[in-house]
């Protein structure tokens, strides 16, 4: 039979457990896709995520106040197709 400190440590394994599978899936999200994810710029980018670190800033703190609103994740620049849009105007 189970005491207080085993259920203690089972509910600690499973909130641990979920934590860094959070964490994960959270790391997951953004891969370089050779345009900026806050404003879309393709110009110079690299493998970088972000143009600079204010453009860096500012996704962390839309990203932050979406998921403590509920709401969906930021528009993806390359699924919405402005990386082709920006090369075809060129």
């Amino acid at each position: 039979m189970a005491d207080e400190a085993d259920l203690a440590f089972d509910s600690e394994q499973r909130h641990l457990t979920q934590a860094l599978a959070a964490q994960r899936k959270r790391s997951a999200v953004l891969q370089p896709v050779g345009c900026c994810h806050n404003c879309g710029n393709n110009e110079d980018l690299g493998g970088r995520l972000f143009c600079d670190a204010d453009c860096a800033a500012d996704w962390e703190y839309q990203d932050g106040l979406r998921r403590r609103l509920g709401l969906p994740p930021a528009v993806d620049f390359a699924s919405a197709g402005v990386i082709s849009n920006a090369a075809s105007t060129r």
